[in-house]
């Protein structure tokens, strides 16, 4: 009786691991279902505990996305009784990272020698100076006509600067999409495992009501606020759309979407590190420019669309559906270059 008390002392809380790991309750809960850890119930307690095995294997998952393995290979690794995976793995992502090295040298390359010559003859418009240099004449013809016979030298520069530019076409996917005004019922919910619970209220809502029936169904979401307060636990919201005239019973609240222009990035269900690659394609924008709120109740406007909730919603009869999924929005508009 005793050691089995011991074990569970050393079980920790789904809010204690999100506070101890930086991890939302939403990846943990994503992990489980993809096989990477597995939590444990005790009897009589409503929600997830992770002992130390669990906790240590985090860790490492944590460690392995760092360094940009995908969560397939991270689950292949840590499942391997050997190092042999692992080996394989790594082997791969670093030469994937020297033809990014090499790539991005080559770029380098060519934006030095464009540098020196425009610096030489900084009294002329760029194009003429550059016309008036032989040799880099050769490597902008090449660069331009990509079928024109030139030198091996060249030839290898413009093959790393071909993958250079595939290499950073990740989000070269952004879309620029306008979501339609609706009225939408809202679920809010602070605590342990905040979209779990806010995603099961909006889930029964739209279940006994059929709403699959009355059109095409959309789900939004934001985390509520974001940031959560200093130490404190954050909150999720979900809307999904609903008929004007729909009554939405209490704790559900009704509310107006004004829709708008928003940048669009899909991702697969766990990849929210892509958030920052969609803000920095905002900000280096040359055509838009970011049109938040300048509040964290709602995300400053952004929103994250639970793809083809109207299909999945109608596959589940309980809970949450587990959504594959997501277009991360963010709010834009036009800049005004006059």
């Amino acid at each position: 009786m005793e050691q089995d008390q011991s074990v569970e002392q050393r079980l920790a809380t789904v809010t204690e691991v999100s506070q101890s790991l930086g991890l939302s309750t939403r990846m943990l809960r994503h992990y489980e279902e993809l096989g990477l850890v597995k939590s444990r119930r005790r009897e009589g307690y409503a929600y997830r505990l992770y002992d130390e095995e669990a906790v240590r294997r985090l860790r490492q998952l944590i460690v392995l996305r760092k360094l940009r393995i995908p969560l397939k290979q991270v689950k292949c690794v840590l499942d391997d009784p050997t190092a042999l995976e692992a080996i394989r793995v790594f082997q791969e992502k670093l030469e994937e990272l020297d033809q990014e090295l090499d790539a991005l040298g080559a770029i380098r390359g060519i934006l030095g020698d464009l540098l020196s010559t425009l610096k030489s003859r900084c009294w002329l418009p760029a194009g003429a100076a550059m016309l008036d240099d032989p040799q880099l004449m050769g490597l902008v013809s090449a660069l331009a006509s990509p079928n024109l016979h030139i030198g091996e030298e060249r030839a290898k520069k413009m093959e790393d600067l071909n993958r250079a530019e595939q290499n950073a076409a990740k989000l070269k996917d952004v879309r620029i999409v306008h979501l339609p005004a609706s009225t939408v019922a809202a679920a809010r919910y602070f605590g342990p495992d905040p979209e779990d619970h806010a995603g099961k209220m909006i889930a029964d809502f739209v279940r006994e009501n059929k709403l699959w029936e009355t059109g095409d169904v959309r789900e939004y979401g934001f985390n509520s606020p974001n940031p959560p307060p200093e130490g404190g636990t954050y909150g999720y919201e979900f809307w999904v759309t609903i008929p004007e005239d729909l009554e939405v019973p209490a704790p559900l609240e009704k509310k107006h979407f004004p829709g708008g222009t928003y940048a669009a990035h899909c991702i697969q269900m766990g990849n929210f590190h892509e958030w920052g690659w969609l803000f920095q394609w905002a900000y280096e924008s040359k055509e838009y420019e970011i049109n938040g709120s300048d509040t964290p109740e709602n995300m400053y406007g952004c929103l994250e669309e639970h793809l083809n909730y109207h299909t999945y919603i109608q596959e589940t009869t309980e809970g949450e559906p587990s959504i594959a999924q997501l277009d991360l929005l963010i709010p834009v508009k036009r800049k005004n270059n006059a």
